[in-house]
Formats: structure tokens, sequence, C-alpha cells
């Protein structure tokens, strides 16, 4: 029986398939019946101290209760999306990893009453003065790692005698998550869904990455980007399972735990293609999503050569993750649900998936469903096969030319022992601006004969003016992370000290 997008998708799959598995936190495993009783439990918690502090059924309609979650991903922030989709609430996470100024501007946007914190010391940092939600995790999960309901529902103060479930009705229309942009141009956005975009999303991601009862989908990325949020949600609506983990993304952890949907960020496909023990005869993995940024041609021909069936993907925070995604090639195909228009250059968006607005000011500012809304990206469209070009804000003019940084990096990145390439403007007395590469080799103990090399390789490659005048080494605090957008401040940054801006 198909999921319908009138019900919530954790209480339509407990009721019909209540002991699939639906989560898997390293090694505890929750069935949908066990998760659907999780988040009634939760429920019941939040909804003691909402009424204390605003009464929701009088003064507060249940679409403007703003929970800001500041933690990591774990099985609590995952529990608290899931129930803002079931209440009705708006699901708004925010990085845990902001400073105390990053964050404070987030919270005052979202100015809500409801916060909840990780870690009760980040807490001081932070300028609200109101009461934060207190949620009671281990009395909800100190009895996961036994299967039985029973014992779930016992830790949650639930009687097992005749559970009974019926279907729970949700208003699909209703917004259910705030997700901030990454603020690359200026500060960043309160980007509105609601549960129908999400739903439309997932039907249309299927077409090319089916996800089905028996999968495992690794949550790889943060839930407050798109990407994580999204992942969730597509696997519960499929009903399949969504894993959890506190330990490095390994090799290994891949095939203890059978995973057969992976996302991936470049930093990630790098570090597993280091094992030769990745590849697919010695795993369960059926597809790779590979986002967030330019991945090499190097690695994604090791990626096909072991066997892997890979995606690569465009998407927007706007349009509630993929718009558009490949099949095990570099064409991008516009996916069910979206529409795409160029104009003067420019990616424009609108479609089932895109979001309903903006929040600011204390409310949900509607934009017209009809309405396109440009995506800030060039690119071109032929028979819904999408090519990007680069960023529009990222473009700037060398000697009256058009320089496209994303077009340098990506042909950095063809050659063979690049691992990142960053480019950024620089001023010029001559030519108003000129370009510096930053750039991550794979071995870093020879950097300036690579660099001549590469050099070399960009001469016979690019024409003149769009050839790189600097060379720089990549920046140290981001040699290791996993960034899902490169931090164009950083760049700059080194660029200032090196008296190059």
């Amino acid at each position: 029986m198909a999921l319908l997008i009138n019900h919530c998708p954790v209480r339509w799959h407990a009721i019909y398939h209540s002991h699939w598995t639906a989560l898997q936190y390293d090694q505890q495993s929750i069935s949908y019946q066990q998760l659907d009783q999780l988040l009634s439990a939760l429920q019941r918690q939040l909804l003691t101290q909402i009424n204390l502090t605003t009464p929701i059924s009088t003064s507060t309609p249940p679409s403007m209760v703003r929970l800001a979650c500041i933690a990591s991903n774990g099985i609590e922030l995952l529990l608290m999306q899931l129930l803002c989709v079931r209440a009705g609430w708006l699901f708004c996470p925010l990085n845990p990893r902001f400073t105390a100024t990053e964050l404070s501007q987030r919270l005052a946007v979202l100015n809500t009453p409801y916060c909840w914190i990780e870690n009760e010391q980040d807490a001081d940092s932070l300028p609200t003065s109101s009461p934060q939600l207190q949620i009671d995790f281990e009395l909800l999960l100190s009895n996961l790692h036994e299967q039985a309901s029973s014992s779930i529902a016992a830790t949650a103060n639930i009687s097992t005698s005749a559970i009974t479930l019926t279907p729970l009705l949700i208003e699909p229309e209703q917004a259910c998550n705030i997700i901030f942009t990454s603020g690359s141009s200026g500060f960043p956005k309160a980007i509105v869904h609601n549960y129908r975009n999400h739903f439309f999303s997932a039907l249309g991601s299927q077409r090319l990455i089916p996800l089905a009862s028996q999968d495992h989908n690794l949550l790889s990325l943060p839930l407050f980007h798109i990407g994580g949020y999204a992942t969730v949600l597509r696997t519960i609506i499929a009903g399949a399972c969504i894993h959890l983990t506190t330990y490095p993304l390994t090799v290994a952890l891949l095939q203890q735990h059978r995973i057969t949907h992976l996302s991936l960020v470049s930093t990630q496909l790098i570090r597993l293609l280091a094992d030769p023990l990745f590849n697919a005869k010695q795993s369960a993995i059926k597809h790779v999503l590979l986002g967030g940024s330019a991945f090499s041609e190097e690695h994604l021909t090791a990626l096909a050569a072991r066997g892997f069936h890979y995606h690569l993907s465009y998407g927007s925070t706007e349009m509630a993750s993929q718009i558009a995604t490949s099949d095990n090639s570099s064409q991008l195909q516009v996916l069910p649900y979206r529409e795409i228009k160029i104009h003067r250059g420019e990616i424009y968006i609108t479609g089932e998936t895109r979001f309903i607005g903006y929040f600011r000011d204390n409310a949900i500012h509607k934009i017209a469903a009809e309405e396109w809304v440009a995506s800030g990206d060039l690119g071109t469209l032929k028979q819904h096969q999408l090519s990007i070009i680069g960023r529009k804000d990222r473009q700037f003019i060398s000697g009256g030319e058009n320089i496209q940084p994303e077009e340098i990096e990506r042909v950095c990145l063809q050659y063979g022992r690049v691992k990142q390439a960053y480019i950024c403007p620089t001023k010029d007395q001559q030519y108003g601006q000129r370009i510096a590469l930053f750039v991550l080799f794979s071995d870093s103990t020879q950097f300036d004969l690579d660099c001549q090399q590469l050099k070399h390789y960009l001469g016979q490659q690019l024409i003149g003016f769009k050839q790189p005048d600097h060379y720089l080494a990549w920046p140290l605090k981001l040699a290791n992370n996993q960034v899902l957008k490169v931090p164009k401040q950083v760049f700059i940054d080194s660029l200032s000290k090196q008296g190059l801006t």
C-alpha cells in the first residue's frame, strides 16, 4: 500500500510495516512501531513545556511553534525532526560549531523561546534569556539496546497491552522546517518548507536512486543542512532504514552495517578511495550520491572502476535538496517535480519541491506558487540536461574578460594530482583583477614541483587570461574538514595575509 501525502510517514509504516527497521544507531535497532512510540512520548514531554510557556490552543498556531535545535547528528535530533513533521511544528536545526555570534544572529531571526541545546555548557554563551527545553532523552532511549517493543514502550511509559494504532493525518501544506542557507553572499536566509515539498522531493529522487524497505541509508550529512534533512525524509517515506553512527566514516563501518545508499562530499570520497577495500564487490552499496562541490575526474573514474553506481547532484536549500542528478555520468538530468528555466544565463527554479517562503519578522513570508526563483547559478539547459557553469556572484572581470572561477577549478580537478582547487580574484594594477589558485595536491611534500607541472598543464588547457597568476597552498584549517560548501572567507583571509587583496 502506497504512503499517502497527508499521513504521518512514521505512523503509516508503524501500522502497515510495524517490524521493519526504521533506525539503526550503531548497534541499536528501532522498528517503525518503536519509533512511533518514541515520537509520541517525546511529544508529550514537549507539550508540557510548550504549554507552560505559551498555550498552543489559544495564542500560538501549531505551525508557528519553532523548535531551535543546536546539536550534532544523533538520535535525539532526528526524533525532533520527525516529530515536527507529525506535530506541524517548525524544526529549526543550527550548526553547533557556529560561533556564539553566528548562533545569536540566527536565534534572533527565529525569535523563539523553544530552544533545545545538546550540550548544556554551550547555553551560557548564548544571549537568550528564555528557558530552554529540557528533554529527558535518557528516559526515552535507555532501553534501546533491547529489541522487544515492550521494553521500548515501558521506557517511554507506554502500555503495550493491546496497542492499536490508527492513521495519523497531517497537513502537507503546513510548514515543517526552517533551514538557513549557507550565506555565501550576505547574511543567510531562513528558508521555509512544508512536508509537501519534501514528499515530492523524495518521489523525484526515486527516479534515479530507488530506496526500498530492505535498504540502509547512512546519514553522513548534517541535519542542519538540507542534504541531511532530505536524506532522513527520503528514507522514512520509502520505509527504509536510516543509519546513524558516532564512529568515523570508514570502509569497515560501511561493510559492517551493510550500507546500501551513501551521500558523500568530496573530502569523504577521497578518504574512502584511499582504502583499497572500498569497492562494490566487497560492499552492499547500490548508490553513491555526490554533492556539495566539484569532484575530480580522477576520483569519478576510480569510483566507476571499483564498480560503484554514482550520481552527481545539483541541488539547493530552496528546492528541498536535489534538483538535477546524473546516472553514472556527469550529465545532470532534471528530476521529476522540479522545473528549470534559463534567463540571461541564470538558472531559475520552481516546482513541487520549491520552498514556500522566507521566515523573518516573526512570520512566514510566502512566495506565490507560480513564481520562479533565481538560483544565483549560471547554466545551460538542453532537453532536460542541465550544465552548471558556476555561481553568478563568483564571476569577476580581468582586463575586460569574464572569469568564471568554477570553469578553471574543473580543469584543475582533471589533473591527476589535484584533490581540491579554489579560485579567488586578486587586485591587479594593470588588469583590475587577476587569478589566485588555492590548490591541494594528493602529495603535499613537493608543492613547488607540483605547481610547476600544474601550471604547464593549465597552459595547454586554458587561454592565457584564464591561467592563474598565483599558486597558493590549500589552507590548513580546511585540509581535513568534511565541508559541504567551501567557506569563501577562509580564502579571502589567506589572500589578505599575503598582501594579495
